[in-house]
């Protein structure tokens, strides 16, 4: 299903509009329906067991990490792809080369960037603080390595009909109703953040021994959160690209519109590990993202906001703990 020509820069009524219009072209009760009984099952598995922290996990380290992190975040993908295709709503996918070649090779940056640890091992030797503060700076960034320039090179090699580089090319696009989206968000995670599991998770920061790490070579707290949050706002740009960018313009060709909806499922697996209202939430907002990013056929109001949030779930999960 082919894109209308929409106007790119947007206010906050244009943003609404976009969503009013996918919704009433793109509902089908029976897809959302099935979608919602299979991630309310996935979502109950894997908390009442624990699954990818206690089974997948297990494996770290191992080649077949690897394999199994394929499977487990192509899985959601291909079943709203099959679900999609039983609803007879797009059946050509099945037999399309394309769609197997970006499949095969996407999920295959996405699971080689969700088990490197290749970062550890350039850091053996130091001191345990130097160790574990430099790895968590490399892991985050490392993502620009794993999952960014991989997929700008097989935009280069394979992609080139694709005009705007998975959302990456497109000029000076208007950020504002995102900011007013972020304040919204702002409020609902201030709220959040009286939440236990919320508050046992973040912020992120006190795992990483960066007060520890200032001690040690005499510098400000300020340096280091400074340089741990940078380093972590960093990661959210591979996720946009991958998820919104990759999974929503190098797919729609091929799905349609409904693609924002297999993307949704495969972005709530990524969040398995954080807390389950994370994860519930994080479908809606993975959905809404996804029909933002398939209008404006750009990514940066993505980044922009989840950088945003990620940054206030650090600066509210911090204020709880000054409690």
């Amino acid at each position: 299903m082919a894109c209308a020509k929409i106007k790119k820069n947007a206010d906050m009524k244009q943003i609404l509009k976009y969503l009013r219009e996918y919704i009433k072209t793109n509902y089908n009760s029976k897809l959302y329906i099935a979608t919602a009984i299979f991630l309310a099952i996935s979502l109950a598995v894997n908390y009442a067991f624990d699954f990818e922290d206690v089974y997948l996990d297990a494996f770290y380290r191992k080649p077949m990490h690897v394999f199994w992190m394929f499977l487990w975040q192509g899985l959601p993908f291909l079943v709203v792809c099959f679900l999609i295709y039983v609803f007879n709503i797009n059946r050509e996918w099945l037999r399309s080369r394309e769609f197997w070649v970006k499949f095969v090779i996407g999920f295959a940056i996405l699971s080689l960037d969700r088990t490197f640890y290749a970062h550890q091992l350039l850091l053996k030797g130091l001191p345990r603080v130097d160790y574990i503060f430099y790895g968590k700076l490399l892991r985050w960034t490392s993502s620009l390595v794993t999952t960014v320039l991989p997929l700008v090179l097989f935009y280069f090699l394979y992609e080139k009909r694709n005009k705007t580089v998975y959302g990456l090319a497109q000029r000076k696009p208007d950020l504002k109703p995102y900011a007013i989206l972020l304040g919204l968000t702002a409020i609902v995670i201030a709220i959040g953040s009286f939440l236990p599991d919320i508050q046992a998770y973040y912020p992120k920061y006190k795992t990483s021994y960066g007060d520890q790490f200032a001690h040690v070579h005499g510098i400000g707290r300020w340096v280091s959160i400074a340089l741990y949050e940078l380093a972590y706002g960093t990661d959210f740009v591979s996720v946009e690209l991958f998820f919104r960018g990759f999974l929503i313009m190098a797919f729609s060709r091929i799905l349609g519109e409904n693609v924002v909806l297999a993307m949704a499922a495969s972005y709530c697996y990524l969040h398995f590990g954080k807390p389950l209202g994370e994860s519930i939430s994080s479908i809606f907002g993975g959905y809404i993202l996804g029909i933002i990013a398939l209008r404006t056929e750009h990514i940066w109001g993505g980044i922009m906001i989840h950088v945003g949030v990620a940054w206030l779930m650090e600066f509210f999960a911090a204020l709880q703990r000054l409690r």
